[in-house]
């Protein structure tokens, strides 16, 4: 028992010898995040393990999450990226999701969806928050970090990962952003772009004899 033990072990510490070489190669893209990838990878493996969680939030197709896709092998599509939900009748007994992965760069399988993540409604509707409330200093700080997050992306273009089809762990996906005050919970694509999603995806998985 105790050789098996051991030699698991040896198997790990192997593992971590590898992790700390690529660690200290400095690498970017993929890489950028390396380190706190593989910190969240074994604290979600020993959540899961220790919480067995049962019930999990229920998503509806067309919503925009965050998800942790990790560190992937080769061209997988890999880091922390926003994605479109295309999970039909999900429920909280479900532990999965299928997803499509957002990004900002303009790949060959990619569909525009213009800028996604700015809404102006709710940007004016925090803006209105913050001036209500300018004397709370905490609150303003945090109304302030998920304005600037998101004004940011005002003129970003957002296209979605067609050939990058993913099926995820729920416990990788967060409804939010930021503690407070974040509106990505209320974030859908409309009608016309999950019509045009359900197009391209019949198109590229899709072939009639």
């Amino acid at each position: 028992m105790e050789k098996e033990k051991s030699i698991k072990h040896e198997k790990l510490l192997n593992a971590h010898k590898n992790n700390i070489i690529i660690s200290d190669k400095n690498l970017k893209d993929k890489y950028t995040k390396f380190e706190d990838s593989k910190l969240d990878e074994s604290k979600t493996l020993l959540y899961e393990i220790e919480k067995r969680p049962r019930c999990f939030n229920r998503y509806f197709r067309g919503e925009i999450v965050r998800v942790k896709f990790g560190v992937n092998i080769g061209s997988e599509f890999s880091g922390d990226h926003f994605a479109i939900v295309i999970s039909k009748g999900d429920t909280m007994m479900n532990p999965t999701l299928h997803v499509l992965p957002i990004t900002s760069k303009k790949h060959i399988k990619s569909l525009d969806i213009g800028a996604i993540l700015y809404n102006e409604i709710e940007i004016e509707k925090l803006l209105k928050l913050r001036k209500s409330n300018k004397n709370d200093n905490k609150m303003v700080k945090s109304i302030n970090k998920v304005i600037k997050y998101y004004e940011n992306r005002k003129d970003t273009r957002s296209y979605v990962c067609i050939d990058h089809i993913k099926t995820v762990s729920k416990l990788s996906v967060s409804k939010t952003l930021f503690k407070e005050f974040d509106y990505l919970p209320k974030l859908k694509c409309d009608k016309e772009v999950l019509n045009t999603i359900n197009d391209e995806i019949i198109n590229e998985y899709v072939t009639y004899d």
